[in-house]
């Protein structure tokens, strides 16, 4: 009797490493996850056409662990690249381990984000 295997996609997260944080009301960082690795993803067609359809600018996907208290309006730091505020989350269920795409808008140089 052969043993049916689910289509399982094995993760590394091993593509850099990135910082994931909010800022308090007096514009104070408050890291949730440092040296965090991920997975470039690609952003897709369907992605970036379904933000301009609710006009939200997309500028890259990448997978992290599935991990909890990460949210829309959070920021990413790439070490040594940019920085980014995340746009949506997707919990992956079919990777080991388990994780998440972020959906990522890079921010401008001296960009404020409210959080909310």
């Amino acid at each position: 009797m052969k043993i049916k295997m689910d289509n399982v996609e094995f993760v590394s997260f091993s593509d850099g490493i990135c910082n994931i944080y909010t800022t308090d009301e007096d514009d104070n960082r408050i890291d949730k996850y440092k040296s965090l690795g991920y997975t470039n993803r690609v952003l897709g067609y369907g992605r970036v056409f379904a933000a301009k359809a609710v006009q939200i600018q997309t500028n890259g996907v990448i997978r992290v662990p599935q991990l909890n208290d990460i949210n829309i309006h959070d920021l990413l730091e790439i070490p040594n690249m940019s920085k980014y505020e995340i746009v949506l989350v997707q919990n992956i269920f079919d990777t080991n381990p388990l994780s998440m795409d972020l959906t990522l808008r890079q921010l401008e140089a001296n960009e404020v984000v409210e959080n909310g």
